[in-house]
């Protein structure tokens, strides 16, 4: 894939199913090395595609696309990047990349401090090579599970 073919564009109520699925697929297939089944499925459970609603009609979300079809999705507000989520056929191929690009301009936009980042541990490497330092480690709790992550920060 070329990443000068991925499109960024604002999100809309009609992608939240594909979001949601897109989400569930990631999470299962890119965090299961690092994450036992009890965690991913905690995590994802009882989630829906009117999740992906408030942050769609905030102008919070957008999307990666390629060719049409939606390849991942990022979230940011100012001071902090909430979600960077790539289909997993899709990872390594710069999607990541330029979602997280979008997700720091959105994340810079009037905040002058260190941009934030609640890193699940799959990502942190990746979230290290864009710059992003560990500041420390904690949980969030997804209904019933705590699911370890990595706070980081971008000066």
């Amino acid at each position: 894939m070329n990443a000068s073919s991925i499109v960024i564009r604002l999100a809309r109520a009609e992608d939240a199913p594909c979001l949601h699925n897109l989400h569930a697929a990631s999470v299962r297939g890119l965090c299961t090395g690092h994450y036992s089944e009890e965690i991913i499925e905690g995590w994802l459970l009882n989630r829906s595609p009117n999740g992906y609603l408030r942050p769609i009609e905030r102008r919070a979300l957008f999307v990666a696309e390629q060719h049409g079809h939606i390849i991942g999705f990022g979230e940011a507000t100012p001071g902090t990047v909430i979600a960077v989520y790539v289909d997993p056929a899709h990872i390594r191929q710069g999607v990541g990349t330029a979602i997280l690009q979008k997700a720091m301009i959105m994340a810079r936009t009037n905040h002058n401090g260190p941009v934030r980042i609640e890193a699940t541990l799959n990502a942190q490497v990746f979230y290290e090579r864009s710059g992003f330092r560990e500041v420390e480690r904690s949980t969030v709790k997804r209904n019933h599970v705590d699911v370890p992550i990595v706070i980081m920060e971008h000066d």
